[in-house]
């Protein structure tokens, strides 16, 4: 190929072909540039720019692999959802008809404001979104729109066809011809560090990290091999006990996570009155009593507690768990108490916005924060920032150990989020084969003071993506040593 001189090159004496030439070595060319004048401000690649690398082998493994359908679940699935939005639809448009004489699409902008604005004549709910302020129909508006008692029903039918509608895309999604749905995943498509997913390279599957419990079971293991999931235990909140132990030498919530039950420990904390016996296990009991409506004292710790951890207010948290503010607000001064590390911690993080704009995980991952460092929204990202991406980088750390140590003995399905998805021959040592996986999921670090700091693992096994249920034989199934169950077939599965 010639070498041609773009600098006295006139574009106009060139054909189509020299052209494109010239566009491709120049595209090249550039990207070599922009790496020379990067490895100038490093003698060696960052330890994080390493380690997503390295991540490149078991996602491509993942990617191409896919995960085996059961295609009578999906079509089961896939039935029973159009029924249930046809039953909803009919609801929405008999109430409908009653204000203005005909149907009501619920995924139409234009007639929803219509309805609730011009026909039901409710007062205009203005969104701003990035400094633009807009009338719209999202489901922040519509639940605003619900306090209205007349409005409510209406409300509740359209949220609940577009719920319908979301789920079923999942199960709609292309599968492709070889009976598996696949997915691709992005190394660098988050700002903490995680792996995010989105439709295939060739454009079939979904977003396989936005699947809801109750659309895994059509998700199954290949025949004759057995599924295991490993998820770490308590993950971010042991990160957070984990920060404020080594920030400022108080171990107060790092030992509650470490205590066996966070959740009841906390109630403990909050509720003192109570009639605790100091036995985690009788304490438990007492904890799921019921303390509000459907919440049991443990659900609010639970909750409460990690809505609390990353900044939420009272009245945040009253809004998404549908209790009082005055409940929250009470919750929270009691939460505070048995923890103060947190709120110190929270103090931290935004002094950090403010000198430097940037923090660092224990693995390294470095991020700086653009947007305004006063900003509430700001420092809540800022606050979620380290615990959630070090329980990324952890697990990541133990899928690519996995990967590693069973090559050829096990097939990576999936990662998602704080749990990694394979399977394994029937006829493998079941056993050998969870205890090892644990082992190696399980980072042991030395911090402060020489603590062992590590989160735990749970493994459950089964043959399909869902928990085992009465109606579910085959679900994952808590791993306590062995599992006796045999694969149902076709013929006598539940129906």
């Amino acid at each position: 190929m010639p070498v041609i001189d773009t600098a006295t090159t006139n574009p106009e004496t060139l054909n189509s072909n020299e052209k494109q030439q010239i566009y491709n070595g120049l595209d090249t060319a550039l990207t070599v540039e922009i790496w020379q004048n990067l490895q100038t401000l490093f003698n060696t690649p960052p330890s994080i720019y390493k380690f997503q690398l390295s991540l490149q082998g078991p996602c491509l493994e993942m990617m191409v692999r896919g995960f085996k359908i059961d295609q009578y679940e999906r079509q089961k699935g896939i039935k029973l959802l159009h029924e249930q939005q046809d039953i909803l639809q009919k609801r929405l448009d008999r109430m409908a008809q009653v204000i203005w004489d005909k149907p009501l699409n619920p995924r139409s902008q234009k007639q929803l404001l219509e309805f609730f604005y011009q026909s039901m004549h409710l007062p205009e709910i203005w969104t701003r979104k990035k400094g633009i302020a807009k009338l719209s129909m999202d489901r922040e508006v519509l639940e605003k729109i619900e306090l209205y008692i007349h409005a409510r029903p209406i409300v509740a039918c359209i949220l609940g066809i577009r719920e319908l509608a979301k789920k079923l895309d999942v199960l709609e999604a292309e599968v492709d011809s070889d009976g598996r749905i696949r997915t691709s995943i992005n190394l660098g498509g988050t700002e903490t560090g995680r792996l995010s997913s989105s439709v295939s390279s060739t454009g079939s599957g979904t977003n396989l990290f936005n699947i809801t419990p109750e659309l895994r079971r059509m998700f199954i293991a290949d025949s004759g091999w057995k599924l295991c999931a490993i998820d770490l235990e308590q993950a971010e909140s042991r990160e957070v006990g984990r920060i404020c132990y080594e920030q400022f030498n108080d171990s107060s919530y790092l030992d509650a996570c470490e205590s066996g039950d966070l959740h009841t420990l906390t109630a403990c904390l909050i509720w003192p009155n109570l009639p605790w016996t100091g036995d985690l296990k009788a304490d438990r009991k007492i904890a799921d009593q019921l303390f509000y409506r459907h919440f049991s004292y443990r659900d609010m710790s639970k909750r409460g507690g990690h809505g609390s951890n990353y900044y939420g207010t009272p009245w945040t948290m009253a809004k998404h768990l549908k209790v009082p503010p005055k409940l929250m607000v009470d919750f929270q001064e009691k939460y505070f108490e048995a923890f103060p590390c947190i709120p110190k911690w929270h103090r931290w993080v935004a002094e950090q916005l403010q000198t430097t704009q940037q923090i660092t995980t224990m693995f390294g991952r470095q991020r700086s924060f653009f947007a305004r460092p006063g900003d509430d929204e700001t420092l809540r990202e800022a606050i979620a920032y380290d615990p959630q991406s070090c329980t990324g980088d952890r697990l990541n750390i133990g899928l690519l150990k996995i990967w590693q140590h069973f090559r050829g003995r096990v097939q990576l399905l999936l990662q998602l989020y704080d749990a990694v998805y394979f399977q394994y021959r029937e006829d493998d040592d079941e056993d050998t084969i969870i205890k090892e996986a644990l082992r190696l999921i399980e980072l042991k670090q030395i911090i402060k003071n020489n603590r062992i700091f590590t989160v735990p693992g749970e493994a459950k096994v089964g043959w399909n993506w869902a928990s085992i249920a009465e109606n579910n034989p085959d679900g994952l199934m808590k791993y306590k040593g062995s599992d006796t169950r045999t694969r149902t077939t076709l013929l006598n599965r539940p129906l």
